[in-house]
């Protein structure tokens, strides 16, 4: 067997053109999303993703706003700054950009962004919402799982899901996505993977969905003949020779490549379909954000 590669890309395409139909309609009654980034400071990681946020504003048309008081910023001003985003119009939803410095706590910002913009669901109101099936803006990576395998006719109903990792931001909600369409769930973690319990679970998965942020974790043994998996995994690991040794590039230091948390070759060879890394969850998740910042934008002017 050799894995259908799923064209998530495609997907992304696909997502971004109905974004910007319904933008037209939008516009057309005055009418305009916008996103703003919170960046505290000046991490390396936080401007990346700043940078892309803006970029794929510009692509689908919405206004963009960046937020970047220092990293020596106190409390209240950072407050301050939340505040002006919540009452300004023009913003549609709110991106708080982590890590933070230490003297800014992460719950402070979050808790105090208006739950109608806060597009990633990081507010305790949104996340619980989605755990009693309500939702109103989900996670955009879970969501970015979930709408591929949508796009790709795969049926949930009754479904054995697993999930290999448990984080806030992507195991726990892609496993309660999973539960309110009536798959069956099952989460794994490293502590299912220290009482040597992962294989048991993974391999019974009609659907695996691994999101735990360590290179090549899965591998064939680990999964069902059949299985389609998702992998949202994206980690940069040196480029190995026969011997294992790095490759150098022209300047003599490690060549490195993206890889996914699945060992993707040998994966192929049981699974009936893949996600791949990089070009995979990723591109679809950058639209899934742009999606939910048209849908608080509705939201805000009672058009859904």
């Amino acid at each position: 067997m050799s894995a259908k590669v799923i064209d998530c890309v495609a997907i992304a395409n696909e997502i971004k053109q109905e974004i910007q139909e319904e933008l037209k309609t939008l516009k057309g009654k005055g009418i305009a999303p916008g996103i703003a980034t919170l960046l505290v400071g000046e991490n390396f990681g936080a401007k990346m993703y700043r940078g892309q946020v803006e970029k794929f504003c510009g692509e689908v048309g919405f206004s963009y706003t960046n937020a970047n008081p220092a990293a020596d910023a106190g409390e209240a001003d950072v407050m301050g700054i939340v505040k002006e985003l919540n009452e300004d119009p023009k913003v549609s939803g709110i991106l708080p950009l982590r890590p933070f410095p230490d003297q800014i706590p992460d719950s402070v910002v979050i808790n105090s962004i208006d739950v109608n913009k806060d597009i990633d669901c990081f507010h305790p109101y949104n996340m619980g919402k989605l755990a009693l099936g309500e939702v109103t803006f989900a996670p955009a990576t879970p969501a970015a799982c979930v709408e591929i395998l949508e796009r790709a006719g795969i049926e949930f109903e009754g479904a054995e899901i697993v999930v290999v990792g448990h984080s806030n931001i992507v195991g726990k909600p892609a496993m309660l996505l999973c539960l309110n369409r009536n798959a069956t769930t099952t989460n794994v973690h490293v502590f299912t993977a220290q009482a040597g319990n992962s294989d048991k679970h993974t391999v019974g998965a009609d659907i695996l969905i691994v999101g735990a942020g360590v290179p090549n974790l899965i591998r064939k043994h680990q999964v069902k003949s059949g299985a389609i998996v998702v992998d949202v995994g994206i980690n940069r690991v040196k480029v190995l020779d026969d011997n294992g040794e790095p490759v150098l590039n022209d300047n003599g230091k490690p060549k490195t490549k993206t890889v996914g948390d699945v060992a993707f070759d040998e994966v192929c060879e049981v699974a009936s379909a893949i996600t791949p890394v990089p070009g995979g969850v990723g591109v679809v998740t950058n639209m899934m954000l742009m999606r939910n910042a048209l849908k608080a934008c509705k939201i805000q002017h009672n058009l859904a």
